[in-house]
């Protein structure tokens, strides 16, 4: 991450409240098991960045173009004004044609580091990189980092969600070393409630805000954070 990288909100107020915001150009990772809620709040660290102006792209492996939309905007994710206007695409990757295995996965992350290479906008998530993480070999896999390292250099973020024990934890070092900003999202139960927390594990440049917040995913709010104080109430 550049030293002079600004701190861009998310579009959420309370969240960016907690969390001090998004650092930009940067490379972030989120770490989360299933129902973690990490897909949503990726989807809405997008939508911060549109809203203040970035352009990007979404690379999806679990929905298709409109169902992606859809589902965003069923939790008051909607990003749907920033795909009419051209300033977002959203490249779906339809994992259950393949049967995964390292040669596919070689391939597929080829593609990919290529495709990083050649966009011009502002970022680029991808949501989520589990399969391709599932099979990929420690070379393949930092020489992709490299380009997206060079990708942040020019200015830009890329973003990564991917599910817990995907990689080695040898391999898992080698990628923390290299992310700029490492969240890890889980859910808990505290006081007979369930929630969702949001956990970061690394940052660099001297961002602020909370190291753990917990939130929920209310479909007609969408991301609301939740006081500790309530959780136990």
């Amino acid at each position: 991450m550049e030293g002079n990288a600004l701190i861009v909100g998310t579009g959420n107020e309370d969240l960016d409240r907690r969390l001090g915001g998004v650092p930009f150009p940067s490379l972030v990772m989120m770490e989360g098991d299933h129902g973690t809620g990490k897909s949503v709040m990726a989807a809405q660290f997008a939508l911060g960045f549109l809203s203040a102006g970035k352009t990007g792209h979404v690379i999806t492996t679990e929905h298709l173009t409109l169902d992606y939309l859809r589902k965003m905007r069923e939790v008051k994710v909607d990003l749907t004004r920033y795909f009419l206007r051209g300033k977002l695409r959203i490249v779906p990757i339809n994992t259950g044609r393949f049967t995964w295995n390292s040669s596919v996965t070689r391939t597929m992350l080829r593609l990919l580091t290529d495709y990083v290479s050649s966009v011009t906008t502002d970022f680029v998530v991808v949501d989520s990189f589990t399969v391709l993480g599932t099979f990929v070999e420690e070379r393949d896999l930092m020489d992709f980092l490299r380009q997206c390292r060079i990708f942040v250099g020019s200015g830009k973020l890329v973003l990564l969600t991917v599910h817990p024990k995907v990689f080695r934890e040898d391999l898992l070092s080698r990628l923390k070393s290299e992310v700029d900003v490492y969240y890890t999202l889980s859910s808990t139960t505290i006081g007979g409630r369930r929630v969702k927390v949001m956990e970061k594990v690394k940052t660099v440049g001297g961002l602020t805000g909370v190291d753990a917040l917990s939130f929920d995913v209310d479909p007609s709010l969408g991301i609301k954070i939740v006081p500790l104080s309530l959780s136990r109430a």
